[in-house]
């Protein structure tokens, strides 16, 4: 049963600043964000995951060294496939500043032509991060797989038979690299994918062992709405 949890990295320095933190160094998360992310993580359904994967920012690393401290996982890998978008010249500015920009208008409502000055395309950074989440789907169904064999060749001294164990996988990301992972599940055009917000240190839960995916829950925290001043804590950060 591959079930993909998707988990915004908490409350950072550039959140609160209203700046667009990019792949700036040295954005690290707040002393609210990590008392959050810690409250918002007892919340997970599951507690044990073959693999989690995050993207190499600081603010990804301090949030996915925070869900080890809740969660057990049998790998644990840097991704710079789940990286943030290169907002090239756009990074670190302040989001009011950027508000005022000609191309801001087909960030939000066109989403698959734009592609930031100096960076990348939206469309690059949701395809490189869907991409990764279809390979992670691949292998967790490949150990499973290799599971049901394994089990099937053995045979139990006690008269009892073994269940598998689950194959769960977190991806530590950034606002917009999960929004993008959660329409593609959706099958929503990406040029709508602004309609979905997810909170800083949040969690979004897929379940990928249907033929379609499903989304089970999305940008759970557990002070609710209250987590963000936003509702769902939107904006690009």
């Amino acid at each position: 049963m591959p079930v993909i949890v998707l988990l915004r990295h908490g409350l950072s320095s550039a959140n609160v600043s209203g700046i667009l933190a990019g792949r700036a160094p040295g954005v690290s998360l707040t002393d609210e964000g990590i008392r959050a992310l810690r409250a918002n993580l007892e919340l997970l359904p599951q507690r044990h995951f073959t693999h989690l994967v995050h993207s190499p920012l600081q603010r990804c690393e301090q949030t996915a060294s925070i869900a080890a401290e809740t969660a057990d996982f049998d790998r644990i890998d840097v991704d710079e496939a789940v990286i943030e978008l290169d907002y090239g010249e756009w990074t670190g500015r302040p989001l009011k500043e950027l508000g005022e920009e000609p191309l801001w208008a087909t960030v939000v409502k066109s989403a698959s032509q734009a592609r930031f000055p100096g960076g990348e395309s939206i469309t690059e950074a949701a395809e490189r991060s869907t991409a990764r989440v279809r390979d992670l789907v691949a292998q967790l169904r490949e150990d499973e797989r290799a599971d049901a064999e394994s089990r099937a060749d053995a045979e139990p001294t006690d008269g009892t038979e073994k269940s598998a164990p689950p194959r769960w996988a977190m991806i530590v990301s950034h606002g917009d690299i999960i929004k993008a992972i959660i329409a593609d599940a959706l099958g929503m055009p990406l040029d709508d994918f602004q309609r979905l917000s997810v909170a800083p240190g949040s969690f979004t839960v897929i379940d990928f062992s249907g033929d379609r995916p499903v989304l089970a829950a999305m940008s759970v925290t557990a002070a609710g709405l209250a987590q963000s001043a936003a509702v769902g804590g939107g904006g690009m950060r």
